[in-house]
């Protein structure tokens, strides 16, 4: 058959690989013949070419990651993330948005012109224009000790997972001008509830209620039904995609923007 995703053969990166839509995509990733560069705090189960251990909160974590990461990465997936309590807003701000951030920005000199990032936010990023203005203040930082600092002394993103997936929706419109000029795209992806570890405790947070309004079937989706979009953002399906969220939600959205 022919290779119509186009990563046979081809470098990816992808964090979040121990579980949940990470450990989806990078199963996914294998099967298409992809050369997989896994980065979690955890042990990563699936046969990827290299399992690096990375701390996203970390600066130093980061940059010995991506030291250890060859040269001519085809994609780069974004997929760890925290969901919220037990953790601070600053810790899921690190991890979700500035953590990213960071490793996005340093591995592009290892990313081949005509590649390609795609990174996870959510259906809760959606609304990511009327905090635009707090938003712009963090995108304005230019390193993650920067960010980190204004995070520490700005009380405007005191809602850590909510605010931190819109930082990623703005950051991909953001950069989506800038990264053309190479030819790289930049994309994320906003899933509805999915069934992953993170649901028990995302439920515990915001209500059942709230969770089961974002499931417009009936039940969550499954951690595949994200992986696979996630997966086509990057790929050569996708190739003149970019500085789109695409929301994934079984019509949720649109359904509340009639209502």
């Amino acid at each position: 058959m022919k290779d119509y995703f186009g990563y046979q053969g081809k470098r990816v990166v992808i964090t979040g690989a121990a579980s949940g839509i990470g450990q989806a995509a990078a199963w996914l990733l294998v099967e298409l013949g992809a050369e997989v560069y896994a980065l979690d705090i955890k042990e990563v189960s699936v046969p990827v070419k290299h399992y690096i251990n990375t701390n996203l909160m970390e600066k130093d974590s980061i940059d010995a990651a991506t030291r250890k990461m060859p040269d001519n990465i085809y994609a780069l997936f974004n997929c760890a993330g925290l969901p919220g309590p037990p953790f601070s807003n600053l810790e899921v701000m690190l991890v979700n948005f500035v953590g990213h951030r960071h490793l996005t920005e340093t591995l592009l000199t290892q990313i081949n012109n005509g590649g390609a990032i795609v990174s996870i936010a959510s259906t809760t990023g959606t609304f990511w224009r009327k905090n635009l203005n707090t938003i712009s203040k963090l995108l304005a930082t230019r390193s993650f000790d920067e960010a980190r600092a204004w995070l520490e002394t700005n009380s405007e993103a005191n809602n850590g997972y909510v605010f931190s997936k819109k930082c990623i929706v703005a950051y991909a419109k953001a950069r989506a001008a800038d990264l053309a000029k190479r030819h790289i795209r930049i994309n994320c992806l906003s899933p509805a509830s999915t069934d992953t570890p993170m649901l028990p405790i995302a439920t515990k947070i915001y209500g059942k209620e709230v969770i089961d309004a974002h499931s417009p079937i009936g039940r969550p989706a499954t951690s595949e039904e994200m992986a696979e979009p996630f997966i086509f953002l990057n790929s050569n399906l996708a190739r003149f995609i970019s500085g789109h969220n695409l929301l994934v939600d079984y019509g949720w959205a649109a359904t509340a923007e009639i209502s």
